[in-house]
């Protein structure tokens, strides 16, 4: 279950969020782009899920309605079943009884488990392992969010109750990081003009962290090796974590070079920006000035 405490929906935007390819206008700075998010995410997980929401006070009454691909396989009808707010789990109800906000609630998790039986110890020990992958992975590609350094979103995310401590890739809370004057690269494609900003850093070697622990924990998910290279952004979230985007190949000698890179969404075309958001190509037309640039 996801739950927020954000402004909620009316029926009719939950409706229109629930649709595939949803009809909505993206600003420069949205996260979203084709409309699928929410459905992908979902049905990639979960066989029947469920969006609950509330908005406008808390004296609205809450608006659900789920997916259910038995429903659909049965009836041959792609479409969403209302719920009346009665019959919610009341799990789902908690988080916004008193207050906005939205909650989804994955059901048959067999994609997860791998068809197994989730009381088993296990099923269990595989997502417990599975949750502590979520937190890095959060901590990792929303460390702005959680920073407070993306302009007018400052963000929390607990995860089974815990907060998620952001994980900065530059390490720019170590005395002994170098940072260099930030790189700007204009660039124009299909009629579009934009600009890519890139900002280099040089972390500590081993024995310059302020601790062992620190030094651990700058290695990232991958460890130092992988790490190295090319923090891509697409409106402060991190969309690729290390890797020199095939300009040059890993080397335990330049391991401590990383370099963040930022556009907004209205160059997306140039990076060739997929559903998932997770795949990015350098535009070509820029791809030998920025190999000279991070040399």
């Amino acid at each position: 279950m996801i739950a927020d405490n954000g402004k909620g929906m009316s029926g009719e935007k939950l409706i229109e969020a629930m649709r595939f390819g949803s009809d909505r206008e993206y600003n420069d700075k949205s996260l979203g782009k084709f409309g699928l998010g929410l459905k992908t995410a979902s049905f990639s997980q979960s066989k029947r899920w469920i969006v609950a929401t509330r908005s406008g006070s808390a004296n609205n009454s809450i608006v659900a309605f789920k997916w259910d691909l038995a429903h659909v396989n049965k009836t041959n009808r792609w479409e969403i079943l209302p719920i009346d707010e009665k019959n919610l789990e009341f799990k789902m109800i908690e988080p916004i009884q008193n207050k906005t906000g939205t909650v989804i609630l994955w059901k048959d998790l067999e994609v997860v488990l791998g068809y197994e039986n989730p009381n088993t110890d296990r099923a269990r020990k595989k997502m417990i392992n599975l949750c502590r992958d979520l937190e890095e992975h959060l901590a990792m590609v929303f460390h702005r969010f959680l920073m407070g350094e993306a302009p007018g979103r400052k963000l929390r995310i607990f995860l089974n109750g815990n907060e998620i401590q952001p994980w900065d890739p530059f390490s720019r809370r170590e005395k002994a990081t170098r940072s260099r004057d930030a790189i700007r690269i204009p660039l124009e494609h299909e009629g579009i003009h934009g600009e890519i900003v890139i900002e280099p850093y040089i972390l500590p070697p081993a024995k310059l962290y302020s601790s062992a622990q620190a030094h651990s924990k700058a290695g990232g998910p991958k460890k130092w090796n992988q790490q190295q290279g090319f923090y891509i952004y697409r409106n402060d979230r991190m969309i690729q974590s290390g890797g020199w985007c095939r300009i040059r190949a890993l080397d335990e000698h330049i391991k401590l070079a990383r370099f963040a890179i930022n556009f907004i969404s209205k160059i997306d075309g140039a990076f060739k920006i997929d559903v998932s958001k997770m795949y990015v190509q350098l535009p070509p037309q820029i791809r030998k000035e920025i190999e000279e640039k991070t040399r």
